[in-house]
């Protein structure tokens, strides 16, 4: 299973079940959020636990394609940069996040958003599958084989039903 699967099989449903979490009980994450950014210490122990994973996520997956595993990419220097952040400026975090769950639509938008990115990464982590079992290559005709022995070199004569020496050439 490639890298970007395997990623997106953790953090699609895991964003699926935060984004339906901040729609249907916005307000207590606002309290959850406001308790959390009170505390210095569990801003640098998440701080820790977002550079770990932002590492991780980069030492198997860092891949700038024009696909949806770009996400995985984007997602891992995210959890970089905010992981040290909130390991060297904590004071800086308390702010910015205070400012953000102040803003009276954040659930909903922060929840619809984390929803969206869920469902996306959990439909292309899993496509393979929904799509069922993969169906098996279709056996060689005879053109193929023919085409891959006129490849390899000339063919030799084959030996007549009941004869003990090749024919003659």
């Amino acid at each position: 299973m490639p890298a970007s699967t395997f990623i997106a099989r953790i953090l699609g449903p895991l964003f699926v079940i935060m984004g339906l979490g901040l729609l249907l009980e916005g307000e207590s994450f606002r309290v959850i959020a406001t308790e959390f950014l009170r505390s210095p210490a569990l801003i640098y122990l998440s701080g820790i636990m977002a550079l770990v994973a932002g590492l991780a996520i980069l030492n198997v997956h860092h891949f700038w394609v024009r696909d949806w595993p770009v996400l995985i990419t984007i997602f891992g220097w995210l959890a970089l940069i905010g992981g040290i952040f909130r390991l060297l400026a904590p004071s800086l975090v308390q702010r910015i996040g205070e400012a953000v769950i102040a803003h009276p639509h954040w659930p909903v938008v922060g929840g619809a958003a984390t929803l969206v990115l869920g469902g996306f990464l959990t439909a292309m982590g899993y496509q393979d599958v929904w799509a069922g079992p993969k169906q098996k290559p279709a056996p060689r005709t005879a053109t193929a084989k023919g085409a891959g022995a006129a490849a390899k070199g000339p063919k030799r004569p084959r030996r007549k039903p009941g004869s003990a020496e090749p024919p003659a050439s």
